[in-house]
């Protein structure tokens, strides 16, 4: 999406702005010529954020039921558009399915889930007559099964889902809605995680990145900037007959037939 012909920039929503793929995701897009509001619950890091990119930093609690209208009445007030949405706040509690508790379940579905609902129901009805673009940040356990994320999981999954109802139902009116599932990408929330592998094996955190992704075709992790450029696409008009699509963004991980593995060499 490129700028529209009474000369202002598309605008754009980035909720998770504060690290990882959402503030790669704005600083692209603000490079590209974007006007771009991060949202987040930490005010540190949206500001630090905003002040690399020139975003407008948001600080809120996406869970709250209040949020989105505040969020799209503000975004509106300077900007007076908004063209797209990155929903990209998320939470994962790793746990034993049979250990997470009813409170686990809903943390995590209010935040990855219910929430994104929220904020795409209320800037729906404000994008352009020509369309908008609603892009989802999930991940490969929305593709694919593993043990200790049954709750992120579902709630990822449930994402995609919504995201493709909302492309069926409100594509007469230009709207495309997608999905792109990361692999391993090199974030905080994956540094944090795999912090405990490296300490259970006695290695380095880089040697446990390499450990993790040993069954992947690339053989490593992905990059935030990566990750930022498929959203970035999705949201631009090069993307415009691309809707209700789940992407996975995962260096071919899930392309593996595991069970092949045996025969790898290396």
């Amino acid at each position: 999406m490129g700028i529209g012909e009474n000369g202002n920039k598309p605008v754009a929503i980035v909720t998770g702005g504060g690290t990882g793929i959402g503030a790669a995701t704005a600083a692209l897009l603000s490079e590209s010529g974007w006007d771009v509001a991060i949202c987040g619950r930490r005010a540190s890091l949206l500001d630090k954020v905003a002040a690399e990119t020139g975003a407008r930093a948001i600080p809120v609690d996406m869970s709250v039921e209040s949020s989105a209208e505040e969020v799209v009445g503000s975004v509106l007030d300077q900007f007076g558009r908004i063209d797209g949405v990155v929903l990209n706040a998320a939470i994962a509690r790793a746990g034993s399915f049979s250990e997470t508790s009813d409170w686990l379940w809903r943390e995590m579905l209010e935040t990855n889930l219910v929430s994104a609902a929220r904020l795409t129901r209320a800037v729906i009805s404000h994008f352009p007559d020509s369309g908008g673009s609603v892009v989802g940040v999930a991940s490969l356990a929305a593709l694919r099964a593993s043990s200790f994320l049954s709750g992120y999981a579902a709630s990822k999954a449930g994402l995609g889902l919504m995201l493709q109802s909302v492309a069926v139902e409100f594509g007469k009116a230009g709207v495309r809605a997608n999905l792109v599932c990361p692999g391993l990408v090199k974030t905080e929330m994956s540094a944090s995680s795999l912090s405990a592998v490296a300490e259970r094996d006695g290695v380095s955190l880089d040697a446990a990145y390499d450990l993790a992704t040993r069954p992947v075709p690339l053989r490593r992790a992905g990059a935030s900037s990566e990750i930022a450029s498929v959203i970035a696409f999705l949201l631009s008009e090069g993307a415009s007959y691309l809707t209700g699509t789940i992407i996975p963004v995962d260096g071919g991980a899930s392309a593996v037939d595991v069970a092949a593995l045996v025969y790898e060499d290396n």
